[in-house]
């Protein structure tokens, strides 16, 4: 069964983020050192489309920047919220960070179920700003199943966290930053994250408690 198969049948994904539970782990499955990678991998690549903050073309994860990844569904009213959220974290991280951060979203939909008009008109009425477009592999090379969900990579490509939930804003602005003290303190990236940096931090759940 493949990943969108998969996805199809799910039908527990959205009361998974409805809980707002939260996954906080380090590398995945295949190693410490991220999804094997070659230069033609689209697996590893996200189709984006031209829309507000965005262009047509391809994004390919990892970046030369830390990348915050957002997979999400457009009938997901959590996905819906998440959004604007995301777009105020990037409005304070781009103000003292400058470029470090990127962000991106991508859908699990495929162009034949949800078209670039659809997705374009669906992003700029939810707040995006930022890199969006349909998923190429990129979940399933990061072990990501449900939304919405948020992985950070880091520019070597390895998932430094995973996050299952709708985060409010102040949340995602002191973990990326949290990260982005420890690429500048360790720029090799030769060891795991700290407990202060991912293991130890909870995140918010928008309307309700911290699960």
């Amino acid at each position: 069964m493949n990943r969108r198969e998969l996805l199809a049948g799910l039908g527990s994904a959205g009361a998974l983020a409805g809980a707002g539970s939260l996954l906080r782990v380090g590398p995945p499955s295949f190693g410490a050192d991220g999804p094997e990678m070659s230069d033609g991998d689209e697996s590893l690549e996200v189709e984006t489309i031209d829309a507000r903050g965005s262009e047509a073309g391809t994004v390919r994860v990892p970046t030369d920047a830390v990348a915050l990844v957002t997979f999400f569904v457009t009938g997901c009213g959590n996905c819906r919220a998440q959004i604007p959220e995301l777009a105020a974290a990037r409005d304070r991280l781009r103000e003292r960070r400058g470029d470090a951060v990127r962000f991106v979203a991508a859908t699990y939909q495929r162009p034949e179920t949800l078209s670039p008009a659809a997705l374009r008109e669906w992003w700029a009425t939810h707040g995006g700003d930022w890199a969006v477009g349909y998923d190429a592999g990129l979940a399933e090379a990061y072990g990501v199943v449900g939304y919405p969900i948020t992985i950070l990579v880091d520019p070597n490509g390895e998932k430094r966290w995973h996050e299952t939930a709708v985060l409010d804003r102040e949340t995602i602005v002191r973990d990326v930053d949290a990260e982005l003290e420890v690429e500048d303190s360790d720029g090799d990236r030769g060891e795991g994250p700290s407990d202060e940096t991912t293991g130890g931090s909870t995140a918010s759940r928008i309307g309700g408690s911290r699960p």
